[in-house]
């Protein structure tokens, strides 16, 4: 009910915004882009509310299920030390950075353009700043999952590096699940050094096996993740282009010194951007980089000479498995979120203000 009622009020302040832009832009150049940003936000807010509100939910708990399952598999305190350590504390200083940054910006260049403020200034900007505050949450929380993604499949990888450097005559049993209990009343001869040996072997190629179906879940929450989250960074990338444009626009178009300030605070605006969209493109392309050194340590460990054939053959379906199993995220396939793109949108961005000068 009251995600309803946040979508019928983001719909109405953005009709009456796009209605304002006509009366409050003097230029069609200014009308247009200040159009095209406003529309973008709404739209990106009112999708990721939908979402939220139909299929996110669901969705987002079936995640965090598999991180719970794959949490169990690898069932180490040393792990989730490391993986969760200080989590909250990190999560609250995004989100509060945000906000922050995000008031103190909208309400120094509503001041600086009307030189005082007033209720109906303080009004418009806190409406403003409801579906930027949803479209951050929405990035933040994509950003989020995909670093812990991430460090999952650096853990993953300090597990192989160990197993690369461990000598086969020594076992990894954490990942094997092979708890033997032997009665008190039973005798038990001590075993040959082949059924030693065949015994070492067996555990190893347990502890790969796991390894592998730690890195099949692992992908499974990539492509879930792809599937919830394809058509919020789409939207998420439009909105963020439309932003930085009028902003750029209106920089150029500031020809007193009297409006320094203001053209400081755009500068800084367009700034908040440019890092929401390069915190996006750098942590997936961390998630990516970290995934695909799996196969070169799977390399590594084969160039063994102490190498057991049968383990020689987990290894080669383990790698096989790796490459065909490498992830990616996508704007719902149309485009790769990495830092290719980042350097595409810093480059568009500079070709439209050099066009512009131009002009």
């Amino acid at each position: 009910m009251w995600s309803l009622l946040c979508i019928i009020l983001v719909i109405s302040v953005g009709y009456f915004y796009v209605i304002g832009s006509f009366v409050v832009y003097s230029t069609l150049k200014q009308k247009v882009t200040g159009i095209l940003f406003i529309a973008s936000m709404y739209s990106c807010s009112i999708i990721n509310l939908f979402q939220s509100l139909i299929t996110n939910g669901c969705k987002i708990r079936e995640i965090l299920r598999k991180f719970s399952e794959i949490d169990q598999l690898f069932s180490y305190k040393v792990y989730r030390t490391l993986i969760y350590k200080n989590t909250k504390l990190f999560l609250t200083l995004q989100f509060a950075t945000v906000i922050l940054v995000v008031i103190i910006i909208r309400f120094l260049i509503m001041y600086i353009s009307n030189g005082f403020l007033t209720f109906p200034h303080i009004f418009a900007s806190c409406s403003l700043l409801v579906p930027i505050f949803v479209n951050c949450t929405a990035i933040l929380h994509f950003v989020n999952l995909v670093l812990l993604l991430r460090n999952k499949y650096k853990y993953l990888n300090s597990v192989l590096e160990s197993s690369a450097l461990t000598p086969c005559k020594e076992t990894i049993s954490e990942y094997c699940n092979t708890n033997y209990v032997t009665p008190i009343d039973t005798f038990r001869m001590k075993p040959s050094f082949i059924e030693q040996r065949g015994y070492r072997n067996s555990l190893r190629r347990q502890h790969f096996r796991n390894l592998r179906i730690i890195y099949s879940q692992l992908y499974d929450v990539a492509l879930l993740m792809n599937y919830i989250y394809g058509f919020s960074l789409l939207c998420a990338t439009v909105w963020v282009f439309c932003s930085i444009v009028p902003t750029a626009n209106r920089i150029i178009e500031m020809k007193d010194t009297h409006f320094t300030g203001y053209i400081l605070l755009s500068v800084l605006w367009s700034s908040f951007f440019i890092v929401l969209i390069t915190i996006m493109a750098m942590s997936c392309s961390l998630a990516v980089n970290e995934c695909s050194r799996s196969p070169i340590i799977v390399q590594k460990i084969m160039l063994r000479d102490d190498i057991d054939s049968e383990i020689m053959k987990e290894l080669e379906m383990m790698f096989t498995q790796f490459k065909a199993m490498e992830i990616g995220f996508s704007a719902c396939g149309i485009y790769r979120i990495d830092l290719q793109f980042l350097c595409g949108i810093i480059s568009g961005t500079f070709s439209y203000v050099i066009v512009l000068i131009q002009l």
